[in-house]
C-alpha cells in the first residue's frame, strides 16, 4: 500500500516510484513511469499490476494505448524516447530477486536490444540529445539495515554508454543515499539530478556527462507556503530547450506543483496550482509539453490510482488525457 503525503518523511515519496522495479510494493492497476516523444505526441507509461508492470504507448490525440513489449513477466520501467523518437529505452527487472537491467527497442515494438545482466541494478536510461549515448543510475548495493524496512538500492551513481552497453564510464563517485532520474542539458554536456542524503536535504545538483567530478552547481530552491524551509521536497527535474529547469516541488497542503527555474538568476516560477500528489514530471525534447500524473485518495487517505495529466508549459493549461486499451 502506498503511504499517505501525512506520513513521515514525505521527502522519499518520490523515490518509491523510482524503485518499483525493485521493491514491486505499488496497488494493483496503476500506472507508474512515464516518458513523452521528442514532439509531445506519444507518451510511453508503465502499468503495474501483480506482480508485473508492462509499457504501453500511447496517442496523446486519442488516448488509446498499445502495449510496447511482449513479456509475461517480469517489471518493466523508468522509459525514456530517443531525441529522434524512433528508440525507446527502459529498465527491466525480469524475477523478484533479480537486478534491472536496461533494454532499447524500435519504438514501434520491433528490434529489442537487451543489455546483458549484472549484480547491481541500472535504471532511469536517458537518451543524450546526440542520440549516441545512454545516461543511467546504477545502485552497487541493495539491502537493508534494519530488520524491519524494506530492502532497497542504496549507494547510487550515475553512469553513461554507448547504446549496445558498451564502453561504460562513470560520471559520478558520491555513492548516493538516494537519487532521481537524469536530465540532459540540450548541449549534452551536462545532466540535472535530485540528490538526498540520509543526513542530508534535497538538492538540485548538475553534473558534468564530459569532464565528471563534483557538482558544478548545486540548488536548493524554496517556493511559497513550502513543506520545511530547512528540508523543502522538490522533485524530477527536466531541462528545457532555453536552460531552464522545470520541477515539481511540495508546499505545506502536500499539492506537488511544477515550477520553474532559471539556473543563472535562481528565478522561480510557478506554472500550475493545487495538484495535489503528483509524481513523474517529464517534458517533450522540444519543450512544449510536459506529462505527470495526479494521484486520488480513498477516504483513509491512502493513495490509490492516478491519471496523466498534460501541461502546455507556455501557456499553462493543464488537460487531463484519458486513456484506453490498457489491460
Amino acid at each position: 500500500m502506498i503511504r499517505s503525503p501525512t506520513s513521515p518523511r514525505p521527502s522519499l515519496y518520490f523515490l518509491f516510484f523510482l524503485l518499483a522495479v525493485t521493491c514491486g510494493a505499488s496497488p494493483p492497476g496503476v500506472m507508474n513511469g512515464l516518458a513523452v516523444s521528442p514532439d509531445g505526441k506519444l507518451i510511453a507509461v508503465t502499468h503495474e499490476k501483480g506482480d508485473t508492470a508492462f509499457l504501453y504507448k500511447v496517442s496523446v490525440d486519442t488516448g488509446h494505448a498499445t502495449r510496447l513489449t511482449k513479456a509475461e513477466v517480469g517489471w518493466e520501467s523508468s522509459p525514456s524516447f530517443s531525441p529522434d523518437g524512433k528508440l525507446i529505452a527502459y529498465a527491466y527487472k525480469p524475477g523478484k530477486e533479480a537486478r534491472s537491467r536496461i533494454i532499447i527497442w524500435n519504438a514501434d515494438g520491433s528490434g529489442a536490444h537487451q543489455w546483458s545482466p549484472a549484480g547491481v541494478a541500472d535504471l532511469s536510461p536517458t537518451f543524450s540529445p546526440d542520440g549516441r549515448t545512454i545516461i543511467f543510475s546504477r545502485a552497487e548495493t541493495y539491502g537493508s539495515d534494519s530488520p524491519v524496512a524494506q530492502r532497497r538500492p542504496h549507494n547510487w551513481n550515475f553512469f553513461a554508454s554507448d547504446l549496445d552497453g558498451a564502453n561504460v564510464r562513470q560520471l559520478t563517485s558520491e555513492s548516493f543515499y538516494t537519487v532521481s532520474p537524469p536530465s540532459i542539458s540540450p548541449d549534452g554536456k551536462t545532466m540535472a539530478i535530485v540528490t538526498e542524503g540520509v543526513e542530508t536535504s534535497q538538492h538540485i545538483s548538475v553534473y558534468s556527462i564530459t569532464h565528471p567530478g563534483s557538482a558544478l552547481q548545486t540548488f536548493q530552491p524554496h517556493v511559497p507556503k513550502e513543506v520545511d524551509h530547512k528540508k523543502p521536497i522538490f522533485v524530477f527535474p527536466n531541462y528545457l530547450p532555453d536552460g531552464n529547469i522545470l520541477f515539481m516541488a511540495a508546499n505545506s497542503r502536500f499539492d506537488y506543483d511544477v515550477y520553474r527555474l532559471n539556473p543563472d538568476t535562481g528565478t522561480i516560477g510557478k506554472l500550475t496550482n493545487a495538484n495535489g500528489y503528483a509524481t513523474d514530471l517529464k517534458v517533450s525534447a522540444d519543450g512544449k509539453t510536459a506529462v505527470f500524473f495526479k494521484w486520488r485518495k480513498t477516504w483513509l487517505g491512502d493513495l490509490r490510482g492516478n491519471q496523466v495529466y498534460l501541461l502546455d508549459v507556455q501557456s499553462r493549461k493543464l488537460t487531463p488525457l484519458n486513456i484506453s486499451g490498457i489491460d
